[in-house]
């Protein structure tokens, strides 16, 4: 991928730039992790595999800040990879537990290996205090954006 000239970088929407970041970081991720199985919703599993409260699928869709329906579909796809499980609440039928499944927590290792060479990988060159502030400017960014009036919008990263 060629760089966008300085004049249009400083032009474009900072979305468009963050999805080529994506874009970019995905594919790569994606490709990485072939061997293990799997080849998206990355995410999803980490942030399963860290939580320390009930993980509920409204809960993975409130942190992730994906719509429910979209959550269905990655939470559908993780289980025909058998990777979770969704077990129903006993406390509250509606709800559903969503765990790791053995296979899950066996590559969860690899996965989060792979997440951190691709980290070193988009921050080459990056010390580890910019590391730092880089990482705290997008969780700024991601504070500004949070309560603004918005359409819903769809993005689908394709293989």
């Amino acid at each position: 991928m060629k760089t966008i000239e300085k004049e249009m970088l400083e032009a474009m929407p900072l979305g468009k730039l963050m999805a080529s970041i994506t874009k970019g970081y995905y594919g790569a991720l994606s490709k990485r992790a072939e061997h293990l199985g799997i080849d998206r919703h990355f995410s999803t599993l980490v942030a399963i595999d860290v939580t320390k409260v009930k993980c509920t699928q409204q809960y993975l869709s409130d942190k992730l800040k994906i719509d429910k329906v979209t959550m269905v579909r990655n939470l559908d796809y993780l289980v025909t990879k058998k990777l979770i499980r969704r077990n129903v609440n006993v406390n509250d039928r509606r709800e559903h537990l969503i765990v790791l499944t053995e296979k899950a927590k066996k590559i969860m290792p690899a996965v989060r290996e792979e997440i951190e060479r691709m980290n070193k990988i988009a921050l080459k060159g990056f010390n580890k205090t910019e590391s730092k502030v880089f990482r705290e400017q997008i969780e700024r960014v991601i504070h500004n954006l949070e309560n603004l009036p918005v359409n819903e919008v769809s993005i689908k990263i394709k293989k």
